[in-house]
């Protein structure tokens, strides 16, 4: 199994550089609140006109439809480990939450965050996707 975190799953949904090293078969998983944070980053892109509305729809579409491809995991079956390892790194409790579940899988974790990515490393193997 592989891990992803929003960064990775925004990369895929708004196609940005790097998006194709991202996998989405039902071997991936990810937690929860990643779709919303999805949906944060598509009215990010639709507020700073690097979508039009309508685009933005196209591609909340797509997010529902990657989601329902991955394994989802609630967010709160990690919340003790996350807290552990935010407070260790010095990083968001968003960030350690995917460490956590990577570390609970034994799996991978790929994300599109230098500072998460660092931080994971002591955990899991981890990819930093550019």
């Amino acid at each position: 199994m592989i891990v992803i975190d929003a960064s990775a799953l925004v990369k895929v949904v708004l196609q940005e550089p790097g998006w194709e090293e991202v996998p989405t078969e039902p071997h991936v998983a990810t937690l929860d609140y990643a779709l919303v944070e999805g949906m944060n980053a598509i009215w990010k892109a639709v507020r700073r006109g690097e979508l039009t509305t309508e685009q933005g729809r196209v591609k909340v579409t797509v997010l529902k439809t990657l989601g329902s491809s991955i394994t989802l995991f609630d967010a709160r079956s990690f919340f003790e480990r996350g807290l552990e390892i935010a407070f260790k790194e010095n990083i968001t409790i968003y960030d350690a939450l995917y460490i956590a579940l990577a570390e609970a899988l034994k799996a991978k974790l790929l994300t599109a965050d230098e500072k998460q990515y660092y931080a994971a490393k002591n955990y899991v193997e981890a990819r930093l996707i550019r």
